[in-house]
């Protein structure tokens, strides 16, 4: 059993590969119209275009699926790769890491570990929603003395047991 909450698929054993499966394949859908009409619009627009239409579509919750399978990996940065060809006027067997540095533009896999650090930074530093901020807590607030490990985090191992009735 499938559910849909808020354009993201979860099934019954929380795994990502629907809705990893349905995101890839629909970017590339997408892609595959913005490849038919590149030739009317300059490379800035492109940038754009793909940034608004698909890549926003591809991270949309990113910090949940982020520690997802690798054959998932490569079904979003096969997206990555075709937005890039695209923007760049490559050919289908260029090599795509030079193009992708030209670009500036991170793999999917380092992409996702700067997005998660960039959240784990706001929350630390009070910059992030207060339900998210609250669950990191320093050492120094519980302790309440300055050492060289105060600014760590308190690791707190929480345990959830979901009863489901068959």
């Amino acid at each position: 059993m499938q559910r849909k909450t808020l354009e993201f698929f979860l099934n019954i054993n929380l795994t990502f590969n629907d809705h990893i499966t349905y995101t890839a394949s629909s970017s590339m859908a997408r892609l595959g119209q913005i490849n038919r009409v590149k030739h009317c619009f300059d490379r800035q627009t492109l940038i754009i275009l793909i940034n608004a239409l698909v890549f926003t579509k591809l991270f949309y919750c990113s910090s949940v699926w982020s520690n997802t399978t690798e054959t998932n990996f490569s079904k979003t940065q096969a997206v990555q790769n075709f937005a890039c060809r695209i923007v760049s006027g490559a050919k289908k067997y260029d090599h795509i890491t030079p193009l992708l540095k030209e670009l500036k533009w991170l793999p999917i896999k380092k992409q996702l570990h700067l997005r998660k650090a960039i959240l784990v930074f706001r929350c630390m530093n009070g910059m992030a929603p207060g339900y998210l901020a609250v669950r990191f807590v320093k050492r120094f607030s519980n302790s309440g003395r300055q050492t060289r490990s105060s600014q760590l985090l308190i690791i707190i191992i929480i345990i959830i047991i979901i009863i489901m009735n068959l």
